[in-house]
């Protein structure tokens, strides 16, 4: 039987050593898997990129994305992007990825609650003071898809599996419904998740990723502070083909969260070349391409060919044992 991406066994002869630079999670429960990996993460801040790609679950099955890249590059990408709402299935692959030496990151179409819990939803306009008091229904509706969550991050858990964890993504943004409201009341709604995961939910296994939409210095009362954040984040599509570093993106996210915590770019079409990225000082701690024809139109082959056997990037094969 031919394995699947996700069940690919890893090629160990270019694996790292695992990191030297520990880092500290914010929550300081943290499983040592979810240790590992953010220790990792920041040993490649400003050292190379972390290689991701957001799979599909409608074009031909689950491992489209990772199976365009391989079939082209010879390799996998480091991270594998999913989403709570592509369930079932979402959590065994995540253990499956894992286990075969990667990573991975969830992020969550959350609909707006008591609106249908998938991306249309998400679009949906919601106060979150009901979101957040208790009683109502809009709260027993968010508590119940936080339950979910929580229960797909908990199978995690359970089989000691670490994951980088982008929930409200694209804050600052006024198109989800978590971010219509200003900086103050999604401050309200990051910390109130936080604690509720954490210390309700009792789930240790998470890296927390705060990621910004394309214009973080409009953005700044968004981000929830240090506290609540390992990893913060921007994201642009740029134009098909356009490979730009994305240096001023860059340094308007740094500017806000400081030297600190590594810098993400969460969300991405064109992939930046990563001969580029160095030479502007554009040190992006990772990248997660978008799907379908964000990978398929928007980078050429050739321009897969390049990222995907270049020394600064960091692909699956490369990853060191978390474990």
């Amino acid at each position: 039987m031919t394995a699947t991406a996700a069940q690919a066994t890893p090629t160990t002869s270019h694996r790292r050593p695992m990191a030297k630079r520990a880092a500290r999670p914010v929550n300081t429960s943290a499983t040592r898997e979810a240790g590992n990996l953010l220790s990792f993460i920041a040993a490649q801040y400003g050292n190379h990129i972390i290689s991701g790609q957001q799979e599909s679950t409608w074009i031909d099955g689950p491992d489209y994305e990772m199976n365009y890249i391989h079939d082209r590059t010879g390799t996998y990408p480091a991270i594998r992007g999913l989403d709570i709402c592509d369930a079932p299935g979402s959590a065994d692959r995540a253990i499956a990825w894992w286990r075969a030496g990667g990573i991975p990151m969830f992020g969550y179409h959350m609909g707006a609650p008591t609106c249908p819990d998938n991306y249309e939803g998400s679009q949906q306009t919601v106060s979150i003071d009901r979101v957040l008091t208790p009683g109502t229904a809009e709260h027993t509706s968010f508590l119940e898809r936080l339950d979910n969550a929580a229960a797909q991050l908990g199978t995690l858990q359970a089989a000691r599996v670490a994951a980088i964890w982008r929930p409200f993504h694209e804050a600052g943004g006024t198109w989800f419904w978590w971010s219509k409201e200003g900086g103050a009341q999604y401050q309200r709604l990051w910390r109130f998740t936080f604690d509720y995961l954490t210390t309700t939910k009792g789930l240790n296994n998470l890296v927390w990723l705060f990621g910004f939409n394309g214009t973080p210095a409009a953005s700044a009362s968004f981000y929830p502070g240090k506290q609540y954040v390992d990893i913060a984040g921007a994201d642009t599509y740029a134009g098909d083909g356009d490979y730009d570093p994305q240096k001023a993106m860059y340094d308007a996210t740094t500017a806000v969260v400081g030297s600190a915590v590594p810098v993400a770019l969460h969300e991405n079409g064109p992939i930046p070349d990563p001969n580029l990225l160095g030479q502007a000082g554009a040190h992006w701690v990772l990248f997660n391409t978008w799907n379908v024809e964000h990978l398929t139109v928007s980078n050429s082959v050739e321009h897969l060919v390049n990222v995907y056997q270049h020394h600064y990037v960091i692909t699956r094969d490369e990853v060191p044992n978390l474990r």
